[in-house]
């Protein structure tokens, strides 16, 4: 299929893609002009929205009501970019739609803290989660973990590393293999090549690259991870390597659904107010994790 209208539309506005950053001053920059463009924009309001230490990892707690199941969220941004700021509109559009609380987690960046840095953070957080469900007044008995690219690929390095901390994972067009070819003909604006290697070479640099928890389709047994719905775009370089973890998943036993977005380029999942395509995946994820939840419950 060729690209979306709405996918050409966000091509045009990014332009000609820059590439990576030639400085740790213009990374810092980046970062800066992403946040304020952030917090210049709308958001929903909620029961209850709050910046909390868990565990010494800054987190914010988004409830839409007390009581709510509670998932972990976990950013991309290449391992270097996004914070809690970047994704608060949409952390709020995702637990007002689907109903679940959301715990994001601001985990150190790249490269001034590459791996396992923020995986670290980010096993840190899920244990303070599932223990603290009582104090924030919200159900912890069954806990997801959904992310998008880089935060997807930090998901998945999780459960290589601890299979049984999270129940289910929604995984946004993950990057999954550090030596996985990029193809050039799904490059476009939303992610290059070239970005994408400057990130995973500051993420995990030198022999880090083949660790099990960072290139996780690698990995030399999958059999551990709890039920998976893997999400590509059809136009996005990460597109391959996200559908292959999808069929190894499968091969070893794990019970996984794929989902190849039609149209859509890299990022499009967390723009529901650009893309009709956001909109109807989140809630097919909240619908996915209900499911989930409502047959763990009666076992």
């Amino acid at each position: 299929m060729a690209l979306h209208p709405q996918s050409r539309a966000l091509l045009e506005e990014l332009g000609e893609p820059a590439g990576p950053p030639a400085s740790l001053d213009e990374v810092v920059a980046t970062r800066a002009a992403a946040r304020e463009l952030a917090l210049a924009g709308p958001r929903v309001g909620l029961d209850h929205v709050a910046d909390v230490d868990a565990d010494s990892v800054p987190c914010r707690l988004y409830r839409p009501r007390l009581g709510a199941p509670a998932a972990l969220y976990v950013h991309g941004g290449g391992w270097v970019f996004h914070d809690l700021e970047t994704h608060d509109a949409f952390c709020r559009h995702l637990a007002h739609v689907t109903g679940w609380a959301l715990l994001s987690v601001d985990y150190r960046l790249a490269p001034e803290h590459p791996h396992p840095a923020g995986l670290d953070d980010l096993e840190r957080a899920a244990r303070w989660l599932r223990e603290e469900g009582r104090t924030l007044r919200v159900d912890t008995g069954w806990v997801p973990g959904i992310g998008d690219s880089a935060g997807a690929n930090l998901l998945a390095g999780l459960t290589v590393r601890e299979p049984r901390l999270l129940d289910a994972l929604a995984l946004l067009y993950p990057p999954t293999d550090r030596r996985a070819e990029l193809p050039a003909d799904l490059e476009n604006a939303a992610l290059v090549r070239a970005t994408m290697e400057w990130m995973w070479q500051v993420y995990a640099p030198g022999d880090a690259g083949e660790l099990a928890e960072v290139s996780v389709l690698r990995a030399p047994n999958l059999a551990g991870f709890p039920p998976t719905h893997v999400v590509t775009c059809e136009h996005d370089i990460l597109r391959d390597q996200g559908e292959q973890l999808a069929v190894a998943l499968a091969d070893a036993g794990v019970e996984v659904t794929g989902h190849r977005a039609l149209g859509m380029v890299h990022s499009f999942w967390r723009q529901p107010e650009r893309f009709d395509a956001a909109r109807e995946l989140v809630v097919s994820v909240g619908a996915w994790l209900d499911s989930l939840r409502a047959r763990a419950r009666h076992q």
